[in-house]
């Protein structure tokens, strides 16, 4: 609800429709084509079914062809809703692994974007991690803290993957995206089902792309 507050907010400050001033300061300048609130219908076939487990069956929850994301949605929420490719999504954390820019385009300030992915908790103040339920583990070890709109670790992870500093978020079904500022590694996973934890994808990727990045230190 705090995120969709401050959609609110900036189009209190910018005077103009939320979505309207996501377009303009960052999908348009990142050059990221496929992100939308509503999906138009000359997009929809490309457009992913979204399941859901029932037991060992996968059933269609959101079938593509009829996609509640077809439709607009009551307002452009400022912490859900939004639908984009793999490629979109990866450019936005590609901008902010660059400090604010990408192509030669400045989308934020780096001292912006390094506040962003701070912890802005305050002191004594905790975050338990990202759930299993939203793409992350459902018991997180590692201690973590909570910045613009996404968590932060505040250690190494296993092995020193992900590094101290990391930020990114899950999505409810299974969606993981991340940048690590210190490796200057982003990260993105696509998936489509309910319950998001019904493999442990955050875990078992972060450790092969460190098992990976291992082979290139020797």
């Amino acid at each position: 609800v705090g995120l969709d507050v401050m959609g609110r907010v900036i189009e209190i400050a910018s005077g103009m429709p939320f979505d309207r001033f996501v377009d303009t300061r960052i999908f348009a300048p990142l050059k990221m084509t496929s992100s939308y609130w509503t999906v138009p219908q000359a997009e929809a076939r490309r457009l992913a079914t979204n399941y859901a487990w029932t037991g060992d069956a996968l059933v269609p929850l959101d079938p593509a062809a009829t996609s509640v994301y077809l439709r607009p949605p009551s307002f452009p929420y400022g912490g859900a809703g939004l639908v984009m490719s793999a490629r979109d999504y990866d450019r936005f954390l590609h901008m902010l692994a660059d400090g604010g820019t990408l192509d030669g385009v400045r989308i934020m300030k780096p001292e912006t974007v390094r506040l962003a992915m701070s912890n802005l908790l305050p002191a004594g103040v905790t975050f338990g991690g990202v759930g299993g339920a939203t793409g992350g583990a459902a018991a997180n070890a590692v201690p973590m803290g909570y910045g613009a709109g996404g968590s932060v670790y505040l250690a190494d992870g296993p092995g020193g993957m992900p590094s101290k500093g990391t930020y990114g978020w899950g999505g409810a079904a299974g969606t993981v995206a991340f940048v690590d500022p210190v490796k200057r590694v982003r990260g993105t996973i696509m998936v489509n089902y309910f319950p998001a934890d019904r493999w442990p994808v955050r875990q078992e990727t972060v450790q092969a792309l460190a098992a990976d990045l291992s082979r290139f230190k020797r």
